[in-house]
């Protein structure tokens, strides 16, 4: 997994990237770009540098953990009547309310670290920055199409790259001190837990010690871009360094261009305002610690200097062994300007040991879906239109399917019906709309039709248990003989049975003008191959005037063939 560490300052810009997850991450590349002052503070000035630095750090922008200044926050420790985190996180905004009087608690988004607990108390470091300020972050990055995931103070970060090494493991206490060009930060890492954070504006000029009122220091452009000072309500007590009028130009205490007296003067104050800090804190544990790093900590023998004044030790930790790998990007200036960097990238892995987050409210990160919804949302409602004509013409389709359906069942219920009228006649046989066959396979209907038809009625040809003639043979055969008999006879047929089983009995009775007129159709019969005819029972016409006699048709059983 890849995650991006975006670390912003009034002078430069830095961008780590780091792959892995959250037991084990390496540093894979880090740029660190300034922005010119000289050429105008402009956002311009910014994105373009930001799209360099992205570039040349092949840095993905979906996977972005951006910060913000500890000087652009206002920080305070406070106490909470509660253990439990879910209760702390609901109620901190209002308790915090007390301690940030300067400003509207409606304006401020609101986080808090927890260092420790008492009873049934909870001891917060709670940071407070201006939504305006919040808001113009994410629409500067949005201008480089950078959406982070999480916006953390830069101390945090800082305290999360040292807690994720170790570095705090087996030490009471500990400072965190980061030198940079105009700024001293500085974190107070108790019993492994980051309690306090402070950030001191301090500038290149004739600088001198004064003790100052608690006030607000404006920022370059003044407005919204005003900087609080974290001590600013606190006390007298603490000064800060200032300087008089002049431009905001960077120093660095190994930079050739200062004295040996300038440098001491500049260190002096520095270890005034760890002093003055320190003693502010009600520390239960001694500082066994001091770790180094910004740009002015490159000076060589800076760990000797401050574990001299402070009688503690001091290092210069250096991150290329557990995150630079074999490629050694951890080393060297990384170790000194990159701390912050990487710490946001560990972040986004999930190594979070402040748990610090101003994403929130309104500005709450809502993920790579809120960023396609509305396109997404047009394309199902696309999507939708189609799978509704589709779905509409399937139905149309069934419909017309359907209405053919039911008048090719109509034809074949009237087909059937014109083809085996005794069905219809027969009240003992099922209608046409209960048969088990019905519109499922009239054919196959037909067929089992004709098979009861001929166990009935004999089939016309061999086969199924039937006769060897059917009825309209049998008819068709006495029909041709009757035809033979001389027409003297005047012999007509009044009534018919036919049955052509082969054990039945076809009758026929006739009317004929004399008595041999039965013999005579009989003799017609005696060459017949299949059927053998008979007369039976001829008896005068009630009235005279001719003859009724009844002649009796069977099926002759076929011949077995000679063996």
């Amino acid at each position: 997994m890849i995650s991006v560490g975006l670390e912003l300052t009034g002078s430069s810009i830095k961008v780590a990237v780091v792959d892995g997850n959250s037991s084990k991450a390496a540093l894979k590349s880090f740029v660190h770009r300034k922005i010119d002052a000289k050429k105008g503070e402009t956002e311009d000035d910014i994105i373009s540098v930001l799209t360099e630095a992205f570039k040349e750090a092949k840095a993905p922008k979906n996977a972005v953990t951006a910060s913000v200044r500890a000087q652009d926050c206002m920080l305070r420790e406070i106490v909470v009547p509660f253990l439990d985190d879910d209760k702390i996180r609901k109620t901190v905004k209002y308790q915090a309310e007390n301690y940030f009087t300067s400003l509207s608690i409606d304006d401020l988004i609101i986080d808090y670290t927890k260092f420790s607990e008492l009873e049934s108390k909870s001891k917060l470091l709670v940071a407070g920055i201006k939504k305006s300020h919040v808001a113009r972050r994410l629409e500067m990055l949005e201008e480089v199409a950078v959406d982070p995931l999480a916006i953390d103070l830069d101390i945090a970060a800082l305290y999360n790259t040292y807690a994720h090494l170790g570095t705090f493991d087996d030490v009471g206490a500990a400072l965190i001190l980061e030198l940079k060009a105009d700024t001293l930060k500085l974190g107070v890492v108790e019993d492994g837990k980051l309690r306090l954070a402070r950030a001191i504006r301090m500038r290149l000029g004739s600088m001198r010690l004064d003790a100052v009122k608690p006030k607000r220091i404006g920022g370059p452009g003044g407005g919204e871009s005003e900087i609080y000072d974290p001590a600013a309500d606190e006390s007298a007590r603490l000064p800060v360094v200032i300087l008089d009028e002049g431009d905001d130009e960077a120093f660095s205490l190994e930079d050739s261009g200062i004295t040996e007296t300038e440098r001491e003067s500049i260190l002096h104050r520095v270890f005034m305002e760890v002093d003055r800090s320190v003693a502010a804190v009600q520390m239960s544990r001694d500082v066994d610690l001091i770790c180094l790093t910004g740009a002015s900590c490159v000076l060589d023998g800076i760990e000797e200097v401050f574990s001299e004044h402070f009688e503690i030790e001091a290092r210069r930790i250096d991150i290329g062994g557990p995150l630079g790998g074999k490629s050694g990007l951890g080393k060297g200036s990384v170790s000194m300007e990159g701390v912050t960097a990487v710490g946001l990238a560990l972040k986004g892995l999930g190594i979070d040991h402040a748990g610090m987050d101003f994403r929130q409210e309104e500005f709450g990160y809502k993920g790579t879906f809120s960023q396609i919804k509305k396109g997404l949302a047009s394309l199902l409602t696309l999507l939708f239109a189609l799978t509704f004509l589709y779905a509409y013409g399937l139905k149309q389709e069934l419909g017309e399917k359907r209405r053919r359906n039911e008048a090719v069942k109509g034809m074949q219920k009237n087909l059937y019906t014109v083809l085996f009228p005794s069905t219809s006649d027969d009240p003992n046989a099922p209608p046409y709309e209960e048969l088990p066959i019905r519109g499922t396979n009239f054919p196959y209907a037909l067929e089992k039709q004709q098979e009861e038809l001929a166990k009935k009625y004999g089939a016309a040809g061999p086969g199924g248990g039937g006769s060897n003639l059917s009825a309209l043979e049998i008819l068709r055969q006495f029909a041709q003989a009757k035809a033979k008999v001389p027409g003297n006879w005047g012999i007509k047929v009044m009534r018919v049975y036919v049955d052509p089983k082969p054990t039945g009995r076809s009758r026929f009775t006739c009317h004929t003008t004399g008595s041999g007129g039965g013999v005579a159709l009989e003799q017609e019969f005696r060459g017949n191959e299949m059927l053998a005819g008979s007369t039976r029972k001829t008896n005068p016409l009630k009235g005279g005037g001719g003859f009724r006699f009844d002649f009796e048709i069977t099926i002759k059983e076929p011949e077995e063939p000679a063996r």
